[in-house]
């Protein structure tokens, strides 16, 4: 079974105040960290999705993880996944696709790993935390068509409501956890 995975680090960060994907978290720039969570579960075939402040963000996107650039970043989370879902169609033939979210710093290779392992073709694979079913989420390439056309703000969260009956839900309550502003990276540096 082959899966690419798909980091959306397009958004401009208003209410961090901008650039939190640079951000530092344990010593490395926020998107390093994830890109370095997903690399040994996707090698090349991990892509980031990079709009605002590409420029500055590019040089923490270590090989062989590939860039996509989202000239229609302002559009929302949607628009990101739907460039990284053109790049990931056109790199080759994939049975899902991860989605996973730059800024949720408390996960790890093992939370995403725990996903792959109960993935089924047909399915979506979604964390639940709350009462809600969520990105990290793999969807089957039976969406791949959904993903590349959505335009929301909320990026898969809409597709994963109007699915219901086909996700298996991965309890992950670390992926309620996303750093929105400067306050959530504080609590996150005085948990570790």
């Amino acid at each position: 079974m082959k899966l690419a995975g798909l980091i959306l680090a397009a958004g401009e960060s208003k209410r961090f105040g901008g650039r939190k994907q640079l951000a530092p978290v344990n010593g490395k720039p926020m998107v390093e960290n994830a890109v370095e969570h997903l690399l040994p579960l996707f090698g090349e075939n991990l892509f980031v999705v990079l709009g605002a402040f590409a420029d500055e963000i590019h040089p923490y996107v270590k090989d062989p993880a590939k860039i996509v650039m989202n000239p229609d970043w302002e559009a929302g989370m949607g628009a990101s996944i739907s460039a990284g879902m053109a790049a990931i169609c056109g790199n080759g033939t994939y049975d899902g696709v991860l989605v996973a979210l730059a800024d949720q710093m408390k996960l790890g290779t093992p939370h995403y790993r725990s996903l792959i392992n109960v993935f089924e073709k047909g399915s979506i694979v979604a964390s639940r935390y709350g009462d809600k079913n969520a990105v990290p989420a793999i969807f089957p390439a039976t969406f791949f068509a959904e993903l590349s056309s959505l335009k929301t703000q909320t990026g898969a969260r809409d597709l994963l409501m109007r699915h219901p009956d086909t996700i298996i839900a991965v309890p992950m309550d670390d992926a309620a956890f996303d750093v929105d502003f400067k306050a959530d990276l504080e609590v996150l540096q005085s948990d570790r």
